[in-house]
């Protein structure tokens, strides 16, 4: 379990149960949530808000994840960015990367393994509870 007390996480997910599957995990960490279904949602909160992580859907209906990553960017270099999709193909997991991910999980994914994804990319702002 991580204690994300005091951080903001911005999920960037169009599909209601996955949502409703990470705000349960997350609701557990004590940090703030907004959510965004869509590239443009996920870019205007970005812009209007602070955010310590992103979990980045790939595939949006608008824009396409990868592209909404390179426009975050272009703004901030450091903010981990974790991308989730339904796709396992390695070009798109090499997508991601390339567009700036910290790290891609596969959907689905375990609490564990996104937990462990967060450690990896912003552990020195957690701690374990």
């Amino acid at each position: 379990m991580l204690n994300l007390k005091g951080k903001s996480v911005l999920v960037v997910e169009d599909d209601e149960m996955c949502y409703l599957y990470l705000k349960q995990i997350f609701n557990l960490t004590g940090c703030g949530l907004l959510r965004a279904e869509t590239g443009k949602e996920a870019l205007d909160l970005f812009r209007d808000n602070h955010f310590d992580i992103i979990l980045m859907d790939i595939r949006l209906p608008d824009i396409d994840g990868t592209q909404v990553t390179r426009e975050i960017r272009l703004s901030d270099r450091d903010i981990p960015i974790i991308a989730q999709t339904a796709g396992n193909t390695m070009d798109e997991v090499e997508k991601a990367m390339e567009a700036g991910c910290s790290e891609v999980l596969v959907k689905p994914f375990t609490m564990e393994t996104l937990f462990g994804a967060i450690t990896r990319h912003y552990g020195n702002g957690i701690t374990p509870v």
